[in-house]
């Protein structure tokens, strides 16, 4: 099968994710003298593309990983089209595994994480976090972005112990000129949501924070913060905000650690961390208690690879494991150029959007409307209020281990 080119110099190699909305490939660019580099290269399935909405996510996806760069979050190289009016999202790759991956390993050996491991993931994540709330303009403006998706399989972990945080799809940029968010809607992974966000409320950096929070608590216990049958029930325990104690589920885990969590996962968002950075200086003062580990990066890119080794043996075997390749998205090296993308990519067939956006319909309350629809008989959200648990037209479901396709 000849090889698909992109843009006339991103070469597609194999399948590495399959999504309801969105693909991701391996790629190779190639340069001078030989030169060449692995890259991610993400794309909306045919289907979705005439799809404004869908667009603009994956055009704010890029706009805004093109702005972010920081160690610890996912770069994004370049963003183009093709004859047919497909778009493409050029990443990092990493050989490693995401965070969800990682902690099934564990678990599926019947295994808990340990936690130093964890903590070192936790102060990587949130320095990518860090980065983005405290983005800048040229100017030197404050203007922040809230990743509003902070879950396990948006934090990678490479073989060599540097922390990814990735998929800025559902990100709320300060700078942006109209939202990309419809009245009424929430937006994130439901288990992942903050008491506030569950209420209507705007996202906040805390309500970030309280993602992270969530993460940590759930990678130490191997256990679902907030579980229920339905996903109502479900929507009912975030907004109660009833959190186990850690301690009873880990008793071998730090005091301090168990505090720093719970405090991460306060109600009010005003009894969180004031910032990302914050709670990572908190995690790094417990990590240098931790004898067992003199070199966090290392330890956890160690651990990383034999916890692939673990899953690859498992597939191998015949055995049924929802892992990702042995390559995903990350850092490479550093970007030698700036990628300017324009501020707003228009699509075949679709009307561009006008400068000054149409006035919005009423608003009504979502407070209200979750209210209503919890408060009803037989407590449905059908009908009251759109809620968007995640962004399944642009998450990337990892194929097992054992596929690789030929795109």
């Amino acid at each position: 099968m000849t090889a698909q080119i992109i843009d006339g110099k991103y070469e597609l190699v194999e399948l590495a994710g399959e999504g309801g909305m969105a693909t991701v490939y391996k790629g190779i660019v190639r340069g001078a003298a030989g030169f060449s580099r692995t890259v991610a290269v993400k794309k909306i399935k045919n289907e979705f593309r005439a799809i404004r909405n869908y667009i603009d996510m994956f055009v704010e996806e890029a706009r805004v990983g093109s702005d972010l760069a920081h160690p610890n979050i996912v770069q994004v190289y370049d963003f183009c089209t093709d004859d047919e009016g497909a778009y493409y999202l050029i990443m990092e790759w990493v050989e490693g595994l995401d965070l969800g991956t990682f902690i099934k390993a564990y678990r599926e050996q019947g295994m808990s994480t340990p936690w130093p491991m964890i903590v070192a993931v936790g102060i990587g994540s949130l320095r990518g976090l860090g980065a983005a709330h405290e983005r800048q303009r040229e100017d030197g403006t404050v203007a922040p972005v809230i990743h509003r998706d902070v879950s396990p399989h948006n934090i990678l972990l490479g073989s060599n112990g540097v922390v990814k945080l990735t998929d800025f799809g559902l990100a709320r940029a300060r700078d942006r000129v109209y939202s990309l968010t419809a009245p009424g809607t929430v937006k994130g992974k439901l288990s992942y949501l903050s008491p506030e966000v569950s209420l209507g409320k705007q996202a906040t950096p805390q309500s970030d924070l309280f993602g992270m929070g969530t993460v940590l608590w759930e990678a130490l216990s191997g256990l679902r913060l907030f579980d229920a049958r339905t996903d109502l029930e479900v929507f009912k325990q975030i907004r109660n905000c009833e959190i186990r104690p850690l301690g009873r589920l880990r008793p071998d885990l730090p005091p301090e650690l168990v505090t720093a969590i719970e405090k991460a996962l306060k109600k009010n968002p005003d009894d969180r961390y004031p910032s990302a950075r914050q709670m990572a200086f908190t995690l790094a003062e417990i990590l240098k208690g931790a004898t067992a580990t003199a070199d966090a990066q290392q330890a956890l890119g160690t651990t990383v690879i034999e916890a692939k080794k673990r899953l690859l043996q498992k597939a191998k075997a015949g055995g049924k494991v929802a892992a990702m390749t042995d390559a995903m998205p990350t850092w490479v090296g550093e970007l030698d150029k700036k990628v300017t993308l324009p501020p707003r990519a228009s699509v075949p067939g679709v009307p561009p959007r006008p400068a000054t956006p149409p006035v919005p319909p009423p608003v009504i309350s979502p407070t209200a409307a979750i209210d209503a629809a919890i408060d009803a008989p037989g407590g449905s959200l059908d009908g009251s209020i759109d809620v968007e648990f995640s962004a399944p037209d642009l998450s990337v479901d990892p194929l097992p281990l054992t596929t690789r396709k030929k795109p």
